[in-house]
């Protein structure tokens, strides 16, 4: 156990509501005098965790209360026979309370929960529902208490309020042909489904992959930018928290930005990405988001006008802005000799020669290579390991004009999948281990660059270098040194090109790897 601090029962994730002093070192006071230590705890400390505020309508919500002992390092006998006592009294009219708990006993709207061993939870989960009748922003007040032997008693309050406000997000269309370098900009609707207005801040986030650049220019708005703002691998985001009661959405109301965002789009934009939501953020919630603030005026929401463009099922929705660009991928192939006779290490590369860079949505591939090995010849491996800084992407089994498999030995046809995204000018590398029969007679294979499952159309202004031919020489003799091995022929277009290990000069030949953000909900 830590000398310095010791807790007795997991941390609370909920806020902690009512928080005992800590125990004070010897030290000096400003002035430099000396300090008169604190004497230790004698009893450890209890603190409650749960919601300030619950919102409650006609169906069950679920509220769970937590607490916790400390004693400040103190090393105190940990405490026992813990005791949580739920006062709903002031809830009549409001709303009623179901403990289902075995350790709660009821006494009219006040229940007592007691924990007999120390290997219980300390946390109760309850459920609130409204009384019916009881009006729309009627509210009353539920009081915690905690007691435990060798311990402080600790209590809390939460505040019930009938009904629930649900803010939803309007669609915000989707750009098509955007110029490079060209301004966009991004409005945005909500629409509030419940029934009680807004109550609390609202946060609004718009995350963008794919090259946009937001203008920083409202207070209440921060942003938040990759090392390279204009590459389209970088993230961007733009966090902005409207006020209460200024911003306040009333049921059934819809209102708008009163300025739509801008954005520049980046010269690498081929297809950027953008995700938004909107929720009500806890009393003391701290929104978080990116470490630029806006130096503008104030971004506020106002009364919408017109019809709109419709509305999402729910608080998050997502655009895309499709720019006026290409990316023109390429396939490579290049070999050198394996670890047994008989055996070569096959490299491929998906090579991005620009001007866009292209990047894959939700984990999906912006491209795949189709390879298709030489007859007498077949992958005995691969050098794709499942880590964050592996240089060589997956190459899976292909079953079926769709449908993939994951990797296994012993066969001639495989696809393999470009992971996040290839930046121009650079590549993303695979490596197959293949082995050759003794009776290989020259055949040629091929590896085809294809768009992926992500779906984004990459304008490719060049068919010609989408697919290579590639033909293994003689079995080559493994060894320890730089290896002198046969050519590897490569036939493109009508093109031979000769090829070996030491000479081989690839285009990007640095692997950028750019990990996307799953989206969930």
């Amino acid at each position: 156990m830590n000398p310095q601090r010791a807790v007795f029962g997991a941390v609370p994730a909920a806020l902690v509501l009512a928080l005992a002093p800590s125990a004070v070192a010897v030290g000096e006071d400003p002035s430099g005098t000396p300090s008169t230590p604190s004497p230790l705890p004698t009893r450890a400390y209890a603190t409650i965790s749960a919601e300030g505020q619950v919102n409650v309508g006609a169906g069950a919500q679920s509220v769970t209360v937590g607490w916790m002992f400390w004693d400040g390092g103190a090393q105190v006998p940990v405490p026992t026979n813990d005791s949580l006592v739920i006062d709903a009294r002031d809830l009549a009219g409001i709303a009623s309370v179901t403990v289902d708990d075995p350790r709660c006993k009821a006494e009219a709207r006040v229940f007592t929960c007691v924990n007999k061993g120390a290997a219980q939870s300390r946390s109760v989960e309850f459920t609130l529902r409204a009384d019916a009748g009881a009006a729309p922003g009627g509210s009353g007040t539920i009081t915690y208490a905690v007691t435990a032997d060798h311990a402080t008693g600790a209590t809390a309050k939460a505040r019930v309020v009938v009904g629930i406000p649900n803010l939803v997000v309007g669609r915000v269309p989707d750009v098509t042909h955007a110029r490079i370098g060209s301004r966009i900009d991004v409005p945005l609707r909500l629409r509030n489904t419940g029934d009680l207005a807004t109550d609390r801040r609202i946060m609004v986030r718009w995350e963008s992959v794919g090259g946009l650049v937001f203008d920083r220019k409202f207070s209440n708005c921060a942003y938040g930018e990759g090392d390279d703002p204009g590459e389209a691998g970088s993230q961007a985001s733009v966090t902005c928290v409207f006020p209460i009661p200024s911003n306040s959405v009333p049921a059934g109301g819809t209102v708008e930005l009163s300025s739509p965002l801008t954005a520049t789009v980046g010269k690498r934009v081929l297809t950027a990405v953008t995700d938004y939501s909107v929720r009500l953020l806890k009393p003391r919630e701290q929104p978080g988001g990116g470490s630029h603030q806006g130096t503008g005026p104030a971004l506020t929401l106002v009364r919408a006008s017109g019809a709109g463009g419709g509305f999402e099922n729910g608080a998050e929705g997502r655009f895309t802005v499709a720019a006026d660009n290409s990316a023109d991928l390429a396939a490579e192939v290049t070999t050198k000799p394996g670890r047994r006779a008989g055996e070569r290490i096959l490299d491929i590369n998906a090579v991005n020669h620009g001007p866009a860079s292209a990047y894959g949505i939700d984990d999906k591939s912006v491209a795949v290579v189709d390879v298709v090995l030489p007859k007498g010849v077949v992958a005995t491996g691969t050098a794709h390991m499942e880590e964050e800084v592996s240089p060589y992407g997956p190459c899976l089994l292909r079953v079926g004009s769709t449908t993939t498999a994951p990797f296994e030995a012993g066969h001639r046809h495989y696809v393999c999948s470009v992971p996040f995204g290839v930046a121009a000018g650079r590549s993303q590398l695979f490596e197959l281990w293949v082995k050759q029969a003794k009776d290989y007679d020259g055949a040629k294979g091929r590896a085809t660059v294809r768009p992926g499952p992500a779906g984004i159309p990459l304008h490719d202004p060049d068919a010609s270098n989408d697919s290579t031919t590639f033909a293994f020489g003689p079995p080559a003799t493994p060894t320890a040194a730089a290896p002198s091995e046969a050519p590897l022929t490569a036939t493109r277009a009508g093109r031979t090109l000769i090829a070996t290990a030491a000479g081989a000069a690839l285009l990007g030949a640095v692997v950028l790897v750019v990990r996307r953000r799953r989206r969930t909900g």
